[in-house]
């Protein structure tokens, strides 16, 4: 290649990465960008769902210990 070929190709190279992307390109990034939005956002609430199931749970086995504990307390007093 001579010096003009390479400065031609430079000038390619450079004109390529200022042009916008087509319409399609642009579809296709939103479409992604939605997608993932959609897998966090997903995981957010699976996540938030799963904490609060485990406080509800952890909740209700208190309470039904402070209750046998209760009962038993009685029990002995009997």
């Amino acid at each position: 290649m001579n010096e003009y070929e390479m400065e031609q190709i430079e000038k390619q190279m450079r004109s390529a990465v200022r042009l916008p992307q087509s319409y399609n390109a642009w579809a296709d990034i939103e479409r992604d960008a939605r997608q993932q939005r959609a897998r966090v956002l997903g995981g957010m609430i699976s996540n938030f769902l799963a904490a609060m199931a485990a406080k509800v749970s952890g909740f209700g086995r208190q309470v039904r210990s402070t209750a046998a504990d209760c009962t038993q307390a009685r029990l002995r007093h009997n």
